[in-house]
């Protein structure tokens, strides 16, 4: 079909993304590297559809994140959308085709996704993710566990001084549940605390609560640090909700204590985000002089229920595009892999000795560029 109007050859359109020379060869870098830390904890790759079912993204992610999606009518008359997450489709997979396989399982993956939300600094229209998913099984082992996958693939690019802060879904959820919060409330109180507003946090609490409790939610929510956090907010809660939500991350953060590794991790008890997925540990990864997440995770048993498995799961993902800025940003490279020796051939009248040559030296290894007569030189 002729186009309608003349195409402007130079606009892309928001949200859009091109990546050229070294770009490319850092991000395949990165992928490399992440993918391969996944697999040394055993974590088995899954290969995803790049669109499928509306339905499927709804039922996984809801309406308000289902609505970014790119949706289309498929040929049988079916709506179908570009996958606005991994998770929910590997959820799915789990319940339907790897429904007999033993527990737990790892899975990990690599790959873009799609939402049309607005275009800010670091986040686009079309953006890759990298991430693991270990189903069947909740224990503080696998929550450690994940930590520990995290922890490494950031180590494995150069990222030491990255940071993650570790929350809990139940903490928060417990609070609501005690002191008996309508849904509009909560979401008030939620917006408050997410901005860490301690006043404001007060304000939408005195109706429900004492003014001391108010109080001393409106400082706990401020506070963010290691076990002393912790200690502080057990004299704050005694709902049993919140208190199981202390004991668990209490059982995370000393293992990591025993490991050494409690200085890259601290305890924010006013991470709200995402609670209507995550039912658990959650936490968001940092990188020092880059602002926003490098990725994050945590435990969401309630999600695989609604594909007709109800079992536990914890998992991260990461954002190839915000690792790649990170690195870029303070002038670090992921090691690069030696390249093979470069040869350039000059074109000339007798092909087949031109090309077996060419093929002998692709078969030592050699990276072989063909190029016109006298411009042997010009290569890359």
């Amino acid at each position: 079909m002729k186009p309608s109007r003349p195409i402007d050859l130079s606009s892309v359109p928001p949200g859009v993304q091109y990546f050229l020379d070294d770009e490319v060869t850092l991000r395949r870098s990165i992928e490399r590297d992440v993918m391969s830390v996944f697999a040394g904890w055993g974590y088995a790759e899954i290969d995803l559809p790049i669109f499928d079912a509306y339905d499927l993204f709804a039922l996984g992610m809801g309406g308000d994140v289902a609505a970014l999606t790119y949706r289309f009518t498929a040929r049988d008359g079916t709506t179908v959308a570009l996958r606005p997450d991994l998770t929910s489709l590997v959820a799915r997979t789990v319940a339907t085709r790897l429904r007999e396989r033993e527990r737990p399982l790892r899975l990990c993956y690599t790959g873009e996704v799609f939402r049309a939300d607005e275009p800010r600094r670091g986040r686009q229209h079309e953006f890759h993710q990298l991430g693991i998913e270990h189903v069947g099984w909740a224990s503080p082992e696998s929550d450690v566990e994940i930590l520990l996958v995290a922890l490494e693939t950031l180590s494995a690019l150069g990222l030491d001084d990255a940071r993650v802060v570790l929350g809990h879904a139940g903490f928060f959820r417990g609070v609501v549940e005690r002191i008996g919060l309508d849904l509009d409330a909560e979401a008030r109180l939620r917006a408050f605390v997410d901005r860490r507003q301690s006043a404001a946090v007060e304000q939408c609490l005195a109706p429900h609560a004492p003014a001391a409790d108010c109080a001393a939610f409106g400082r706990l929510i401020g506070l963010a640090g290691g076990r002393a956090v912790i200690d502080e907010a057990r004299t704050l809660v005694s709902n049993p909700l919140s208190v199981s939500a202390l004991d668990q991350l209490s059982a995370v953060y000393s293992t990591l204590e025993h490991l050494g590794l409690d200085g890259l991790v601290s305890i924010d008890l006013g991470e709200v985000a995402g609670l209507d997925y995550y039912t658990g540990m959650t936490f968001s990864i940092y990188a020092p002089g880059w602002g926003l997440p490098l990725g994050g995770g945590g435990r969401y048993d309630a999600l695989l229920s609604k594909y007709g498995t109800d079992e536990p799961a914890v998992g991260f993902s990461l954002s190839l595009d915000w690792l790649a800025g990170a690195l870029a940003a303070r002038g670090l490279d992921v090691p690069r892999r030696e390249q093979p020796e470069r040869t350039a051939l000059a074109a000339g009248t007798d092909l087949g000795a031109l090309f077996a040559e060419a093929k002998r030296l692709r078969a030592e290894g050699r990276t072989v560029t063909i190029v016109p007569q006298g411009a042997e030189g010009t290569a890359r």
